[in-house]
């Protein structure tokens, strides 16, 4: 189990796996990574019983203009379902009890350039008794705890000083991993002198079974700055009181944003951020994990990355982390090795450039060792963000589909899951109706038209004019629609985060317009979806405003990354 702790937020988090893939594990070799590959996720329409659509993403190929995408049902011939500019596209409904494969071709002009075939996927019947995961809201992920000695679960709560930093960890236990009690102190600020004046951020705690003890690991610093940069270790025998060894910092680098990474050998390894987080280190640990024996390499120099999570699927291994940016969402990026050791592949982005108003955390299976389906939560640490009253911390969960090195993953609004029977089931509010049609927008600049906005690719973005506000852009869907939910990545500039204050306009004639929603009270940054009742064909944004964090002034150009409008044909 791993347990993070930055600030006033404490999230408990369990290590666990990904997708409804029905494929055998495959070897990176360096050329593959080098093109493209493809990969889907299934998912359910809202109110429906059947999970019979695919979320196909393909990573971008330098120097591609267009990609064509094929479809081979029952390992028929592949069938061109769709020429288009993005990086993604809907495939709905397919048929229970038939088997599916996609193929993408990426072409420069009249060349092809590369083309990749996805895993198999197979569309079933959705299960009974699963559990609701709410992005819109604050929710919880239930997932089982790994902390687990003979017949007894154990999880860990911490305690701060009333004067600050920390005070106490709490153990409490249980015989059914529902019921917790039987409170006990098991460290105390008071039980080293390391401990006096901490606070502990990017907690840790694994069973180490050779040796029968709970390993506890942490990013340590004194309890009024970030000055230390040193790690910190502490272990215990399960049900006892912890024995902290020391604080250091590893081979002498500085240590900020941490996580321990335990592999199929049982060998475990260190992955920190140094040199102010522009660095990312990975030292393997000795065979009781209690200290570093080696540094194995720097895998990233000079990218400013933080909270570094690794996860193995399918024998290859994925580093997912978060761009520097204090508490506010930020891009997210993953590498991936065939070997822990490396070489590692370049930075790849992945999701939206905000990861959809988070930041990227943890990686996990939702069924623990066994399980197939990963899991992204994406930390939302609203404590830390400027101009809005929400002083909390929620996770945003995004079901995370891999394809021989490379991961994808995308936003809904709900995500149905069972730990138990490894099931993850996103849900989408309708149909997505909006992309590659016709958008218009009050200015545009030549290089980025307002089609970009639309165009199924985070990575590009439509571009207004100057600082001209108020400012529409609007997507012209081909006939009346039955509008369900509007899903809007904005831009954000780092160190000037701002949020935007809209209103989504509707009409049938492109004449006549409605308000369908008022969002000037909007006080999320970099991403929103926003659920409404409509009836049009065409669907405005009609940006109003942009306040940003820390200038009274909007110095903002009107600019969108993707729009995506999701509903159903008017009957």
């Amino acid at each position: 189990m791993v347990i993070e702790k930055r600030g006033m937020a404490i999230v408990i988090a369990l290590v666990v796996l990904t997708c409804h893939l029905l494929f055998s594990a495959q070897t990176v070799h360096a050329e593959d990574r080098e093109g493209t590959q493809i990969a889907a996720i299934l998912f359910v329409l809202k109110d429906a019983s059947e999970v019979s659509n695919a979320k196909i993403h393909w990573a971008p190929v330098n120097g591609a203009n267009e990609y064509e995408l094929y479809r081979s049902e029952n390992n028929e011939p592949f069938i061109l379902l769709q020429t288009l500019t993005g990086t993604t596209m809907d495939d709905y409904d397919l048929t229970i009890g038939s088997t599916y494969r996609y193929q993408v071709k990426a072409y420069g002009g009249a060349s092809l350039l590369t083309s990749a075939v996805s895993p198999e996927y197979e569309p079933y019947t959705l299960p009974d008794n699963l559990t609701t995961f709410d992005n819109t809201s604050q929710s919880t992920l239930n997932l089982p705890n790994e902390l687990k000695a003979g017949d007894t679960y154990y999880r860990f709560n911490f305690v701060q000083k009333s004067s600050g930093g920390f005070g106490q960890m709490i153990q409490q236990t249980s015989t059914d991993d529902i019921t917790y009690g039987n409170d006990k102190v098991v460290l105390s600020y008071t039980d080293h002198p390391d401990l006096a004046n901490s606070k502990f951020e990017g907690i840790n705690i694994l069973y180490h079974a050779p040796t029968n003890k709970f390993v506890f690991w942490a990013h340590y610093e004194n309890s009024t700055d970030y000055t230390l940069a040193r790690v910190s270790v502490a272990s215990a025998t399960p049900g006892e009181n912890f024995t902290f060894h020391k604080s250091f910092r590893p081979e002498g680098n500085e240590s900020r944003d941490i996580s321990i990474f335990k592999d199929d050998d049982d060998s475990a390894y260190l992955i920190s951020t140094a040199n102010n987080n522009s660095d990312t280190i990975l030292y393997k640990l000795t065979s009781d994990w209690l200290d570093v024996e080696s540094q194995v390499s720097v895998i990233y120099q000079n990218q400013h990355r933080e909270l570094p999570k690794v996860i193995k699927k399918d024998g290859v291994y994925y580093l997912f982390s978060s761009q520097a940016a204090g508490w506010y969402p930020s891009i997210p990026m993953y590498s991936s090795a065939s070997s822990i050791d490396g070489e590692w592949s370049e930075l790849r982005t992945i999701g939206n450039t905000s990861t959809f108003s988070a930041q990227s955390g943890s990686v996990m299976r939702v069924k623990p060792n066994t399980g197939n389906h990963v899991v992204m939560v994406a930390y939302r640490w609203m404590f830390g963000w400027a101009g809005t009253e929400n002083g909390t911390t929620e996770e945003r969960l995004l079901p995370v589909s891999f394809s021989n090195g490379y991961a994808f993953y995308d936003y809904f609004d709900q995500v149905l899951y069972s730990a138990k029977d490894d099931v993850v089931v996103p849900v989408q509010d309708g149909k997505l109706l909006s992309q590659g049609k016709p958008a218009t927008a009050q200015t545009a600049t030549g290089t980025n038209p307002a089609n970009y906005a639309n165009d199924g690719n985070y990575q590009t973005e439509w571009i207004g004019t100057g600082s001209s506000w108020p400012h529409w852009w609007k997507v012209d869907l081909g006939s009346v629609q039955e509008i369900h939910n509007v899903q809007i990545s904005w831009w954000m500039q780092k160190g000037s985060e701002g949020f935007y204050k809209y209103k989504i306009e509707t009409s049938t004639d492109n004449i006549n317009w409605t308000e369908a929603l008022d969002r000037t009270n909007n006080t999320s940054y970099g991403f929103t979806s926003d659920t409404l009742s409509s009836t049009a064909r065409y669907v405005r944004i009609h940006m109003l405003n942009a306040q940003l964090h820390n200038n009274p002034n909007n110095w903002y150009t009107p600019r969108l990354w993707e729009v995506k409008v999701f509903g159903a044909d008017e009957e």
